[in-house]
């Protein structure tokens, strides 16, 4: 498959990528850092309550169900996308060394979750994160296809988690409320759509050549199939939440999750060409699934009610 799109063999490709996104839950506990006295055991009453009043954290005797939502910002890691499992038909990068390496862009995201915090401690909650448009920018290393070989796409995915967390014990703020960190893990699933998936080659090697452009300045491209599909999702987590009312709660956290591997179809790949006479040839050829392993590091903020 490599020669029909290069139209000569390959060599080692790019070892491109984007580093490891470092998270520091410590960063997110910061906030509830303005100690007025001991760190708070998970069972004690906290300080400031007023004498026949309910104490602000009285939910802790009961099994009780909470509400929460909020913003998250998601910054997934640098990817490659390399040949899938073979079905087949031809490998479009047909090599270990060849690949499409980039990242989806980082964007905004609205969280919605029910939860129900037992009496012994531990919290499960059900997660949704709906539908939202990630764009994909990267660059393939097909040789003879110059330094340039811009990629783009569009990955559209929501998720539904079922996530265990457990409160740590916390500490006293000036106000006498508690601020807990706490920590969880999740598992569910994802689903996904890619779209408008293209290779270009804007500055080839031999601009007279194979990818040479069209008349009009047209950049020769190879457009892949969509992928539809959906993956096992687990999660990470490390958070705290401060109390600003009696059952309304600010809560802070930090996530890593893996969605597993994002794979286009396996079908058809359209190669567009432009001949020394400028005029236009596509070929189609069946290729095998590509696929993409996609993790993100999300740092979110939002409010739980306690009902």
């Amino acid at each position: 498959m490599s020669e029909i799109l290069s139209g000569r063999s390959r060599c080692p490709g790019l070892t491109a990528g984007y580093p490891l996104v470092t998270a520091l839950p410590a960063l997110v506990l910061a906030s509830s850092l303005v100690v007025h006295g001991e760190p708070a055991a998970a069972s004690d009453k906290p300080a400031g309550s007023a004498v026949g009043s309910p104490p602000i954290e009285s939910t802790a005797a009961r099994n009780a169900p909470y509400l929460s939502m909020g913003m998250a910002i998601v910054r997934p890691e640098g990817a490659r996308f390399v040949d899938g499992d073979d079905g087949g038909q031809a490998a479009l990068y047909g090599g270990e060394g060849l690949f499409d390496a980039g990242a989806f862009d980082t964007g905004w995201q609205f969280r919605l979750a029910a939860g129900i915090r037992f009496r012994s401690g531990p919290r499960m909650q059900l997660e949704v994160a709906p539908p939202r448009a990630f764009d994909w920018r990267g660059n393939t290393n097909y040789r003879n296809g110059g330094e340039h070989q811009p990629s783009e796409a569009t990955l559209d995915s929501w998720q539904l988690v079922l996530a265990g967390l457990y409160d740590l014990p916390g500490w006293t703020l000036g106000s006498g409320r508690t601020a807990r960190p706490y920590l969880g893990v999740g598992a569910g699933v994802t689903r996904y759509r890619v779209t408008a998936y293209v290779q270009q080659f804007p500055d080839p090697d031999e601009p007279t050549g194979y990818l040479r452009r069209g008349p009009e300045g047209e950049i020769p491209f190879t457009a892949l199939p969509d992928g539809t599909g959906g993956t096992f999702t687990w999660t990470l987590t490390a958070g705290v939440a401060v109390p600003v009312r009696e059952s309304v709660h600010l809560d802070l956290s930090y996530r890593y999750t893996d969605m597993g591997k994002i794979e286009t179809d396996a079908a058809d790949v359209s190669i567009v060409r432009y001949r020394a006479d400028g005029t236009r040839r596509e070929i189609r050829v069946p290729i095998n699934a590509t696929a993409v392993d996609h993790r993100t590091h999300t740092l979110a903020m939002g409010l739980r009610f306690d009902l």
